[in-house]
């Protein structure tokens, strides 16, 4: 997929920014797994049939932070695409989509931040989300 598609025909478009997700007060990230930092556009589907923009603000391979300017339920599982840019050429996205549940909110200014966990990815999804993570950490 290329980045001159209709953000509301396929989930959206983004890029990515290769830096840690934020700490906890404690100072380590209380996750098994780190979370890496992105900022890549997304969509989610709602059970009433809306579909919400978001950012994708990071990933692990099991989990994922949302950003959202419109309220989610907490603890819903949501449908999601997200445009990940191709890890080999600038300028193109491949869309990913599978379901998140949502496991918690904060809110910090009119932005509403949702963490969730993967429960399933379509296709090669994994393995994309899974190169991406490895290629952040190094």
């Amino acid at each position: 997929m290329s980045n001159s598609l209709d953000t509301d025909e396929l989930f959206g478009l983004g890029s990515s920014s290769p830096t840690q997700a934020p700490k906890t007060r404690a100072g380590t990230d209380a996750r098994r797994e780190v979370r890496m930092h992105v900022k890549w556009a997304a969509r989610a589907l709602l059970a009433d049939g809306r579909v919400v923009p978001l950012t994708v603000r990071d990933i692990s391979e099991r989990g994922v932070g949302l950003v959202s300017e419109r309220p989610i339920t907490q603890h819903a599982t949501l449908r999601v695409a997200v445009a990940v840019p191709d890890i080999n050429a600038t300028g193109r996205f491949t869309t990913v989509i599978g379901s998140v549940k949502t496991a918690h909110i904060t809110v910090s200014g009119p932005d509403l931040i949702y963490g969730g966990v993967w429960q399933a990815l379509e296709g090669n999804g994994s393995e994309i989300i899974r190169k991406w993570v490895l290629k952040l950490q190094s």
